[in-house]
């Protein structure tokens, strides 16, 4: 059973229809209207548009990595891209000494035992990786991730060393920052995670290199080339039967780059153009939730207070003096920051205090309307207060507040992106805003990191120019003395 009857489903068929035709020949409310479905897209569809997590994914690549179509530019484009391998080992050499080699799976398990000699000599296994080819300029750090097992460990120790070689034959021992031995007990699980993010760092766990070298990444990789890396494994029995199983795991070798994506990299790796695309969905639910709520807001006041008269339109109407005196910026700020920065109470606060003018509006269509001869007939007729309320004045008064409604919502949009920008924005939430905040506090401005600023600020100017240019198109269909001879 459907909640409109026929006869009004026609008409109101017939309104929307009419509506459109004249909203579709205001070339300036097609704008908007496509803007604004830009963003809906972008906000609808952020999951599949991006595979990165606006919060949580970082280290895609250098920090203020630069966008790649830069690229085209000639002093850009032998920047490094991010170059992220899996090492999987193949067994080089082996020096046994008094050990048997009882399995090497090649990488990923090697087992050693010892025959019983009476001298224990120490024995040297050596694992080599793939070459990788590196065709850009020096970077500015690379990482190293390497975990192993040791299992069924008897009356051994054993020592692990990584080389990254390079074309040249020049050796670089980047791990570990301590020769490391170690007894393990049998059974027991020894599992070494070893990651850097800075080049400062592997300078100080590099050996063999000159104390004046500043940057190992930038000595390592001086020339285009390529490189592979060294795995040495040095066993030392203790006792007769002395037994040994290792077993490594997740190794990786990350160059991060400093050329990412179409909107490059905040200060921390993260994806610039995700964020952008997230931010879509907040600005556009703060938006359009704080101007629906202002809206309702305004109706309901100023219809009271134009229809009842009296003591109510007296009282409401110093209320809207009064709010419309506060500075609403600084007293958001002290209200933020006394009950949390969520993005629903912000919401809420941007909808407390943005009825009052429409509320106005309102008021003074309804004191006109109230007068009037079918407003007279309904009262003579016996209608009561909230019927004629409902059923006459709030028809007559959507279609200006529609327009409104649509208006206000860029200076809900840009008051969210102010309060993110002090500092008062829902951490937890990818804003413009709070993104333009991370930029100035993190040193883009002074790092000159254009395409971490500029893209929420025309983000920002995009969507509320939509609005604008809807907002004023909507007015002149409503409005007929604003309509334009065509």
């Amino acid at each position: 059973m459907s909640i409109l009857s026929k006869d009004k489903r026609i008409i109101y068929s017939r309104k929307i229809k009419g509506f459109w035709e004249e909203y579709s020949r205001n070339k300036i409310g097609l704008v908007g209207l496509i803007g604004l479905l830009t963003f809906v897209f972008m906000a609808l569809l952020a999951p599949w548009l991006t595979p990165y997590d606006p919060l949580q994914t970082t280290r895609l690549a250098e920090g203020f990595a630069m966008p790649e179509w830069v690229s085209i530019f000639p002093q850009y484009q032998d920047l490094p891209r991010t170059t992220e391998n899996d090492v999987y080992w193949d067994l080089l050499n082996v020096s046994q000494g008094s050990m048997q080699l009882v399995d090497a799976l090649p990488g990923r398990e090697l087992e050693v035992q010892y025959n019983g000699a009476s001298e224990f000599l120490k024995t040297d296994v050596y694992f080599t990786s793939p070459t990788y080819t590196y065709p850009y300029q020096p970077p500015y750090s690379f990482n190293f991730a390497f975990r192993m097992t040791a299992e069924n460990v008897r009356d051994v120790r054993y020592n692990v060393e990584i080389f990254l070689i390079s074309t040249t034959g020049a050796k670089w021992r980047i791990w570990p920052y301590r020769p490391w031995s170690q007894h393990v007990p049998a059974g027991e699980d020894k599992s070494l995670l070893v990651h850097s993010e800075s080049s400062d760092y592997w300078l100080n766990v590099a050996v063999g290199l000159d104390a004046g070298v500043e940057n190992l990444a930038e000595e390592t990789f001086s020339e285009k080339g390529d490189y592979r890396l060294l795995l040495h494994m040095n066993f030392s029995p203790e006792a007769d039967r002395a037994s040994c199983k290792i077993i490594i795991e997740d190794t990786r070798f990350v160059i991060p780059g400093l050329l990412h994506g179409i909107l490059g990299t905040d200060n921390v790796g993260g994806d610039i153009l995700s964020q952008i695309i997230y931010g879509a969905r907040i600005s556009l639910a703060i938006g359009l939730l704080a101007a629906a709520v202002s809206t309702l807001l305004g109706i309901l006041i100023g219809i009271m207070a134009g229809y009842m008269g009296g003591v109510v339109d007296e009282i409401t109407m110093r209320i809207v003096d009064i709010l419309l005196c506060l500075p609403v910026l600084p007293l958001l700020l002290a209200l933020v920051f006394l009950f949390g920065k969520s993005v629903w109470y912000i919401v809420l606060l941007i909808a407390v205090f943005g009825w009052q003018g429409l509320s106005r509006l309102v008021r003074s269509l309804v004191l006109s309307l109230r007068e009037t001869a079918f407003i007279e007939c309904a009262r003579a007729s016996g209608a009561s207060r909230f019927y004629i309320m409902t059923k006459h004045l709030v028809p007559n008064v959507l279609p200006v507040a529609f327009a409104s409604m649509v208006l206000s919502v860029p200076g809900a949009i840009l008051t969210e992106a102010s309060l993110s920008f002090l500092g008062f924005g829902d951490p937890s939430s990818p804003t413009w805003g709070r993104m333009l905040q991370q930029a100035f506090g993190f040193g883009a401005f002074k790092a000159l990191a254009w395409w971490w600023i500029i893209p929420p600020g025309l983000a920002l100017t995009g969507l509320c120019l939509s609005f604008v240019f809807m907002g004023h198109a909507v007015d002149e269909v409503i409005n007929p003395r604003l309509r334009m001879r065509r």
